[in-house]
C-alpha cells in the first residue's frame, strides 16, 4: 500500500513537473514575441493560459502600435494545435491543424490603424476635394463612406470575434485556410481557401507561393447592423426618412451608371438593392479550372483571361447572379473610365450656393436701410416700392455657373472646375490663356497648381 501511495506521489510530481515545463515554455515563447514586437508596438498581457489539451494563450492582451495612443485590446487569445505534444516536440514542423481565436478584439475608431486609413482618405480628398463616391449618393453632404461616416452612424469602436483555422494533409497534399470575423453590430465576414501544396513547404514561404495552386476561394458577407445604421445616418443627413433615402440612393446610383455608360443586367442592379437591405448576404466564390497559381498571375495584363480562368460565381441573398455572356472587357473598360459621382450629386442635390461669412449680416443691414428709406414714402405706388427694395438688397454671393470664355474676368477668384473625366478641382484661379487655365489649390503640405485644358472642362463655377 505504501508503494502504491509512493507511486501516486511520484506520478503527481512528474505530471506537475511536466506541466511546469510546459507552462514555462509557453510563457517564454510569449515573452519572446513581446520582445520581438517592441520596436513596433508596446504589448502587455494579464495572465498566461496553458491547458493540458494543448490550448495556450493569454488574457487581457493590449497592443499599442508605435505612434498611437489608443491600444487594440483582446479579452482572450487562444491557440490550439492538432496535438497537445506539438509545443514540446513540434519544433519547426507545421502542425497538422491550428486554430487561433481572438475573443472580443476591440479597436477604437481613433486607433492608429483606422486613423492612418482616414488620413490616407483625407489626402486623396485634398487631391480631388469635389469627388463624390457613388456609394455616398443621396447621403446629404457626405461624399465618402469612410471612418468619419462610421462615427456618424454611432460606432465608437469595432468589436470583433476572430477565428483563424489552418489544416494541412500530407497524403492529399492539400492546405486549407479559413477566417471568420464577427464584427459586433456591423457584419460577419468568412473566407475559405483551399490550395494544392505540400504542407512541409510552409517552412519556406517563397517555395510555397511558387508551387501552390488555388483550388477554391469563397467569401461570405452577412450584414449584422451596418445597413440599418447607414440608412438612418444618411436619412438624417438628407432630412428624409430611411425608405426615402434608399429610394433616392438607388435612383442616383442608376443615373451614375447610365451617365458613365456602365451597362449591367437588371438582375445585377436588383441584387445591389437587395444587398443593401437588413441582413443582406453576399457570396463570391472562385473555382479555378485546373487551379490557379503563379503562372496564371503572369497573365495579369489580360483580366478577361483571369476572370474566365477563375470561374467565378456570385450569390446575393441565396440567389445566383447570371454571369454567362458578360462582356468582361467592355465592363472593365466602362468601370475604369467612369467618372466620380459629383456631377450626379450636383444635378440632383440641393443648391450649392455658399454665402460668405457676414453675408447674412450685410443683407439684414440692407433691409433695415431699405425699411427706413421707405417709411416716409408709404403713399408711393407699390410697384415703385418693390423695385426700390430689390435694388437695395444685394444678391447673395456664392458659387455660380460661369461660361469658360468669361474666366479671364475672374482672375484671383475661387473656382470649382468639373471635368469630363471625373477629375474635379477647386481652388484659386491664377491664370487664363487660349488653351486653358491654372488653378492653385491649398493642401496640408502647402500649395499645388493644376493646369486644365478647356477641352477637358465640362463645367465651371466661380465664387462671386
Amino acid at each position: 500500500m505504501r508503494r502504491l501511495g509512493t507511486l501516486l506521489v511520484v506520478l503527481v510530481l512528474l505530471v506537475g513537473a511536466a506541466y511546469g515545463i510546459y507552462w514555462y515554455k509557453v510563457k517564454t515563447s510569449i515573452d519572446d514575441l513581446v520582445e520581438a514586437a517592441a520596436p513596433f508596438a508596446q504589448v502587455s498581457y494579464g495572465a498566461i493560459y496553458a491547458h493540458p489539451d494543448g490550448t495556450v494563450g493569454v488574457n487581457k492582451l493590449e497592443v499599442t502600435p508605435s505612434g498611437s495612443y489608443e491600444p487594440i485590446t483582446v479579452d482572450a487569445v487562444r491557440v490550439r494545435p492538432g496535438s497537445p505534444m506539438y509545443w514540446l516536440t513540434g519544433g519547426d514542423e507545421p502542425p497538422e491543424t491550428l486554430n487561433v481565436h481572438f475573443q472580443r478584439l476591440e479597436q477604437g475608431l481613433n486607433s492608429g490603424v483606422l486613423k492612418a486609413m482616414q488620413q490616407q482618405i483625407d489626402l486623396q480628398r485634398e487631391a480631388n476635394p469635389l469627388h463624390v463616391s457613388p456609394t455616398a449618393l443621396a447621403c446629404g453632404d457626405v461624399r465618402h463612406l469612410d471612418v468619419n461616416a462610421l462615427r456618424g452612424m454611432g460606432y465608437r469602436s469595432l468589436e470583433t470575434d476572430l477565428n483563424l483555422h489552418y489544416s494541412g494533409d500530407q497524403q492529399t497534399r492539400k492546405l486549407e485556410f479559413s477566417i471568420l470575423a464577427d464584427i459586433d453590430g456591423l457584419a460577419e465576414l468568412k473566407f475559405d481557401m483551399r490550395f494544392s501544396a505540400d504542407p512541409d513547404q510552409l517552412r519556406n514561404p517563397m517555395q510555397a507561393t511558387g508551387t501552390a495552386r488555388l483550388e477554391k476561394f469563397e467569401l461570405n458577407y452577412t450584414d449584422k447592423g451596418y445597413n440599418s445604421r447607414l440608412a438612418v445616418f444618411c436619412a438624417r443627413e438628407s432630412g428624409v426618412t430611411a425608405p426615402e433615402y434608399r429610394a433616392e440612393h438607388f435612383r442616383l446610383y442608376r443615373a451614375w451608371l447610365d451617365s458613365n455608360g456602365i451597362e449591367i443586367p437588371d438582375s445585377w442592379f436588383q441584387a445591389y438593392q437587395d444587398l443593401q437591405g437588413k441582413g443582406g448576404r453576399l457570396t463570391v466564390s472562385l473555382n479555378p479550372i485546373g487551379g490557379f497559381g503563379a503562372g496564371e498571375m503572369m497573365m495579369a495584363q489580360d483580366p478577361v483571361y483571369l476572370i474566365q480562368k477563375a470561374n467565378p460565381a456570385v450569390e446575393v441573398n441565396g440567389k445566383q447572379l447570371p454571369l454567362d455572356g458578360v462582356d468582361w472587357m467592355a465592363l472593365i473598360t466602362q468601370v475604369s473610365q467612369a467618372g466620380n459621382a459629383a456631377a450626379i450629386a450636383r444635378e440632383n442635390g440641393a443648391s450649392e450656393t455658399v454665402e460668405e461669412p457676414g453675408a447674412e449680416v450685410e443683407a439684414t443691414d440692407a433691409e433695415s436701410v431699405a425699411d427706413s428709406a421707405e417709411a416716409p414714402a408709404e403713399a408711393a405706388p407699390a410697384a415703385v416700392s418693390s423695385r426700390s427694395s430689390r435694388r437695395q438688397q444685394p444678391e447673395a454671393r456664392g458659387f455660380k455657373l460661369t461660361p469658360k470664355e468669361q474666366l479671364g474676368d475672374h482672375l484671383g477668384a475661387q473656382v470649382r472646375i468639373f471635368t469630363y473625366f471625373g477629375r474635379d478641382v477647386s481652388g484659386q484661379l491664377v491664370s487664363v490663356d487660349s488653351d486653358g487655365i491654372r488653378v492653385s489649390q491649398r493642401l496640408a503640405q502647402g500649395k499645388a497648381e493644376y493646369p486644365l485644358e478647356f477641352s477637358r472642362i465640362e463645367q465651371v463655377e466661380v465664387y462671386r
